[in-house]
């Protein structure tokens, strides 16, 4: 049986060449692609701030309400740095008057679930520190990092299974979570079961595949293989996944969880799952909508100058303004 080929847009090809192999079960390899993203680094038009939390970007003129924008970047959990979306973010910071955070959070298999999350939260929590609890606050991410945005807000309203606080870790994060104002997901990346019909339909990419995020799964969570077995997919307890990403609830809109805008590809084994979490949320009570661009991929929504950017950013500069 001949497999069908499937609609890809022509400006975004040229991603697939330039993207490194996505080799979570060689991960030296993995990083070293991404590190020579790199080689030509961005020179920001914002003010630039770095900290061992993250890289914020300060638009001249920055308003005293500007909302902060948290960009959490992608690399299957387990590689990425902030520099690498230094100018997206550096174009959001200017696009949206907002002030753009991208925590440095680390990475799996050294850094296994939750620490990636936490690190993302203590990035947020230095932030309103320096820039004033007074801001409305959004948080975005991409793949991994959209999977890290849906699991840190979920943490940050209480939603996540067995997370033992103390007073003083709730009462901040119930302040920080009454000041978000919505969560922005982009090809999201939080299904270690891979069961849906999108992950066997492209199982091989393009670029991000089912044998790379079998991978990625088994070092988020921390779970090693027997030697000889490294390509095998892992089966991951019910009780760590929901911790990590907690199936939308009854009624999650009454604890007040934030109005949610997904952006799935038609061709990524990615799709189902951000698919099935939109109407997860809508079906718990929750504010949420759901978009598909055709000819679009896994890696392809934040092309420079693209025209699905572009939408993408209206999108965003749309679903900011609604919920600000």
């Amino acid at each position: 049986m001949t497999k069908p080929s499937f609609f890809l847009r022509p400006e975004l090809l040229p991603v697939i060449e330039a993207t490194p192999e996505q080799t979570t079960w060689d991960l030296p390899s993995m990083r070293a692609g991404g590190d020579a993203l790199l080689e030509n680094p961005h020179e920001a038009t914002n003010r630039l701030e770095v900290s061992a939390r993250g890289r914020t970007f300060i638009p001249e003129g920055l308003q005293d309400n500007a909302p902060i924008l948290v960009s959490i970047h992608g690399g299957g959990y387990v590689a990425g740095r902030a520099a690498f979306d230094d100018a997206k973010n550096d174009e959001l910071a200017t696009h949206f008057g907002a002030i753009v955070l991208s925590p440095e959070y680390r990475l799996a298999p050294e850094f296994p679930f939750p620490i990636p999350v936490d690190d993302c939260i203590s990035a947020l929590a230095e932030a309103l520190e320096r820039f004033g609890y007074e801001r409305p606050i959004f948080v975005m991410g991409d793949s991994a990092g959209a999977g890290l945005a849906y699991s840190m807000v979920s943490r940050l309203y209480g939603l996540a299974a067995h997370v033992p606080q103390d007073e003083g870790t709730a009462a901040q994060y119930e302040r920080i979570s009454s000041m978000i104002r919505g969560i922005v997901l982009l090809e999201p990346c939080i299904d270690p079961r891979m069961s849906t019909h999108s992950s066997s339909l492209f199982a091989d990419g393009p670029i991000w595949t089912r044998c790379a995020a079998a991978g990625a799964w088994r070092h988020f969570f921390g779970l090693a293989l027997a030697t000889g077995e490294e390509g095998k997919e892992l089966e991951i307890p019910e009780a760590l996944v929901e911790s990590a990403f907690p199936k939308p609830r009854e009624h999650m809109r009454e604890v007040g969880f934030p109005p949610a805008l997904v952006v799935v590809n038609p061709v990524d084994p990615l799709r189902d799952e951000g698919i099935a979490l939109a109407t997860g949320l809508v079906d718990s009570g929750c504010i949420a909508e759901l978009h598909m661009f055709a000819g679009t991929f896994h890696g392809s929504l934040s092309v420079p100058d693209s025209v699905t950017w572009e939408d993408i950013c209206s999108l965003i500069s749309r679903f900011m303004t609604e919920n600000y």
